[in-house]
C-alpha cells in the first residue's frame, strides 16, 4: 500500500528519471567536452535537453506506456525539442518543451530506443571521434552487468587517425593482435554498431568518405566465454538482441537495487534476493 502510494506521487518519475541517468552513466553530459570547431552546436541547452529526453522517455515507458524493460530498448518513438529535432534531423520542431515524436520522423540513420538516444551516444564518445570501446563496454557493464578485467599496463591507446581509414579500420588491430583478442572480441564487435552516430549523437552514412559498416556480433550475450554469436546490422537489431536477452533482464534488477539501495550488492548475502527480484520482474 505504501508502495502504491509513493507511486502515485509525481515526484516519482524524477526519482525514476534520475536512476535512468545513473545507470546509463549519462550525467557526464553535464561536464563532458567536444571540439567546437567540428560540433558549434554543443552548448548548454542541448546537455539539458539530452538529459530530459532520457528522463522523460523512461518514465513514460513506466507510467504511461507498455511498463515493460523491453521498450528500453525497441521504441520507435523519443522525446524531443528544438535543440533535440536538429541533432537528430527531424523537422517541424520548435520550443525547449520535450514533444513525443516517432523515430521515423528522422532523416537517416534508425534508432532504436536508449540506445539511439543523444545522451548514451555522446557520452561514451571522445571529444573529436566515435569510441567503439566506450560504447561497447557501456553495453557490457551497464547493460549486462559483464565486467571485463582492466586493460595491462602495456596497453595501447586509441588508434592514430587515419585520413584514410574509417574508426572499424583502425580498430581492427585490436582482434589481429592477439595480446589485445582477449577482452576486445567482446567490446569492439558491439561498439561497431553505434558507428552511424557521431560524438554527439548526430546521424552519420559516411566517414572521411567512406560508408560506415555498422554490423557486428553481440557476442556472448548471456554470459562471457559461452562462444555464442548474435550477428546484427543495424544499431535497432542490437537493440532487438538485448530486448530479448535474460541477462539483460537480470542486469537491469541488479541496477535498480543498487540504486534503491545506494550501494553495490554482496552476492553472497544477496543471491536469493536477487534471484526472487529476478522471477517477479519477469513475470
Amino acid at each position: 500500500a505504501q508502495a502504491r502510494r509513493m507511486l502515485s506521487d509525481p515526484r516519482t518519475r524524477d526519482t525514476l528519471g534520475l536512476f535512468a541517468q545513473q545507470w546509463l552513466g549519462i550525467e557526464r553530459v553535464r561536464t563532458i567536452d567536444k571540439r567546437l570547431d567540428q560540433f558549434p552546436t554543443w552548448n548548454d541547452p542541448l546537455r539539458q535537453a539530452l538529459l530530459d529526453e532520457t528522463a522523460r522517455f523512461f518514465a513514460h515507458v513506466a507510467f504511461e506506456s507498455s511498463g515493460q524493460q523491453r521498450e528500453l530498448f525497441t521504441a520507435d518513438y523519443t522525446f524531443m525539442n528544438e535543440p533535440l529535432a536538429r541533432l537528430y534531423g527531424v523537422s517541424g520542431i520548435s520550443g525547449t518543451a520535450l514533444q513525443k515524436v516517432p523515430y521515423s520522423r528522422a532523416t537517416g540513420t534508425p534508432r532504436a530506443g536508449i540506445l539511439g538516444h543523444g545522451s548514451v551516444l555522446a557520452s561514451y564518445a571522445h571529444s573529436d571521434q566515435t569510441s567503439p570501446i566506450r560504447r561497447g563496454l557501456f553495453v557490457r557493464r551497464s547493460l549486462l552487468c559483464q565486467e571485463l578485467p582492466n586493460p595491462p599496463p602495456n596497453a595501447g591507446g586509441v588508434p592514430a587517425v587515419d585520413a584514410n581509414a574509417t574508426t572499424r579500420e583502425r580498430f581492427r588491430q585490436h582482434t589481429q593482435n592477439a595480446f589485445c583478442k582477449g577482452c576486445h572480441q567482446f567490446i569492439d564487435d558491439v561498439g561497431f554498431g553505434f558507428e552511424r552516430f557521431d560524438p554527439i549523437g548526430a546521424p552519420r552514412d559516411s566517414e572521411r568518405g567512406m560508408p560506415i559498416d555498422s554490423t557486428g556480433d553481440m557476442n556472448d550475450l548471456e554470459g562471457l566465454g559461452g562462444n555464442q554469436h548474435a550477428p546484427y546490422s543495424s544499431l535497432p537489431e542490437l537493440a532487438g538482441r538485448l530486448a530479448t536477452a535474460d541477462s539483460a533482464q537480470s542486469c537491469f534488477v541488479r541496477q535498480y537495487l543498487r540504486f534503491a539501495r545506494g550501494q553495490g550488492e554482496d552476492v553472497a548475502v544477496d543471491l536469493c534476493t536477487l534471484s526472487r527480484l529476478r522471477q517477479t520482474f519477469r513475470q
